[in-house]
């Protein structure tokens, strides 16, 4: 555990977060450029197919000796991960890679509210505060105000896979505990690959593709999913939903960044939004003497 300063503590499981929205900050802009090429469904489909091939490898158990809440909680979070993927698939198709962080990037307020409602936590004063510092950061990183927000069809979809995202999270902090979290990613994954693949037959859309391009970026996606979930799975176990949350508001700020390498031009706005939203992960791991 490394410590930075008497009062502050970032523990390795936190890191871990942290390090994961560094990935899933590029995966918006290689999602919208691969789904020219392929079908949504059959993106994330073959995506999180890939991932799930990934971790029985380094998993090799039996399915003999997989827990009952492993399968049910593993299904249960997959359908949710479904929606949310899925769905944020679709709206790429219409919605710009940077809108659609800040709009999937809501999930921030959501888990909290999550929480009270379906297990009545009262949140913390400081994970309110953080989440309150962290949405005003989001809001500005993203550019856009509600004069120009304008929610079409895409909008829409983007904004339920937020609260699937959020649904998410609460469900791992309480499915990870006393679980393997390899095992628990392999049900997860293979259930949202199924489901996915399903989805895309029934839709009729392109189920794979010859290019370069998509098989590249589902093969990188998937190795890439795999370790997510596998960590995400393993540090929740310690790190509990808000303020997994709190650091899982990263993310925009790395899909920004990566934006502004491939030519996206920031505000001064956007960058004093990018230091809340890290602030507000500071202001997360903060220990009371």
């Amino acid at each position: 555990m490394k410590t930075l300063g008497p009062r502050m503590r970032l523990p390795a499981p936190a890191l871990v977060l942290a390090f994961m929205t560094v990935l899933w900050g590029g995966t918006f802009l290689v999602t919208r450029t691969a789904l020219h090429f392929i079908g949504p469904f059959a993106f994330v489909g073959l995506r999180f197919g890939i991932a799930a091939c990934a971790v029985a490898v380094v998993t090799r158990q039996h399915p003999a000796r997989f827990q009952r809440r492993e399968i049910i909680g593993g299904v249960v979070v997959g359908v949710v991960l479904f929606f949310g993927y899925g769905l944020q698939a679709v709206g790429l198709k219409t919605v710009a890679s940077g809108e659609s962080a800040f709009l999937t990037a809501l999930y921030v307020p959501m888990v909290p509210v999550l929480e009270f409602v379906l297990f009545r936590r009262r949140p913390a004063a400081v994970a309110l505060a953080g989440v309150v510092m962290a949405f005003a950061g989001l809001v500005l990183v993203s550019g856009i105000t509600p004069d120009r927000l304008e929610l079409g069809f895409g909008e829409g979809l983007t904004l339920v896979a937020a609260l699937a995202a959020a649904l998410e999270i609460v469900l791992i902090g309480r499915s990870s505990t006393h679980t393997d979290p390899r095992r628990l990613a392999l049900v997860q994954l293979t259930t949202v690959s199924v489901l996915c693949f399903a989805t895309e037959a029934v839709r009729g859309g392109r189920m794979i593709s010859t290019d370069w391009f998509p098989l590249l970026a589902v093969l990188g996606m998937g190795l890439i999913t795999a370790f997510i979930m596998v960590a995400q799975n393993w540090a929740q176990r310690s790190v509990p939903a808000n303020r997994a949350t709190l650091i899982y508001a990263l993310e925009p700020v790395w899909a920004g960044l990566i934006g502004a390498a491939f030519g996206e031009v920031f505000g001064a706005g956007q960058v004093i939004g990018a230091g809340l939203i890290i602030a507000s992960v500071v202001l997360s791991q903060w220990r009371s003497g």
